[in-house]
């Protein structure tokens, strides 16, 4: 009798269960930022802080903004770029990083700080504008460098996959 009254109780909720799970399946999808992935960046510097160069990003969930650049080990040595991101309006973002400035013995000088815009143009371009400042080792005390870098990027796609 127990046995019967479990089962007609399964079925009845079964139904319910299916709603939910796909509930919070779509409520996850619709949580994630247009933003995240990993993207190729243009930067360009202001007026007298070099040329052009290329740069790799992604932005996780939760937050979390990685980089790494072309000219990262050549120009300056620094680190990796390492912050966080979130999102300002419906297609802009803000992210700040911080990185370390080692000098030619390969030792820390003091950690550069980024604060970032970006504005998605499509799905897969954006656009976006950055400032830099010097900061202590601790990333405080920190002084703005002049000028604003500008930005463009296009959304790494997964493309040309070989056979299994």
């Amino acid at each position: 009798m127990k046995n019967t009254s479990i089962s007609r109780m399964l079925r009845a909720a079964s139904p319910m269960l299916l709603v939910c799970v796909v509930l919070a399946l779509g409520a996850s999808a619709v949580a994630q930022a247009p933003i995240q992935g990993s993207w190729i960046f243009t930067l360009t510097p202001p007026p007298g802080g070099g040329d052009p160069f290329s740069a790799v990003a992604s932005f996780a969930e939760g937050g979390v903004f990685v980089a790494t650049g072309q000219n990262d080990r050549a120009v300056v040595p620094v680190s990796e770029l390492h912050g966080s991101w979130e999102r300002i309006a419906r297609d802009l973002y803000g992210s700040t990083t911080y990185f370390f400035s080692f000098d030619a013995t390969g030792h820390a000088v003091g950690m550069l700080q980024t604060n970032q815009v970006f504005r998605l143009t499509s799905r897969n371009t954006l656009v976006g504008a950055a400032n830099l400042s010097f900061c202590d080792l601790q990333g405080e005390n920190c002084a703005p460098l002049p000028g604003v870098s500008t930005v463009t990027g296009k959304r790494m796609i997964v493309k040309d996959l070989p056979s299994l």
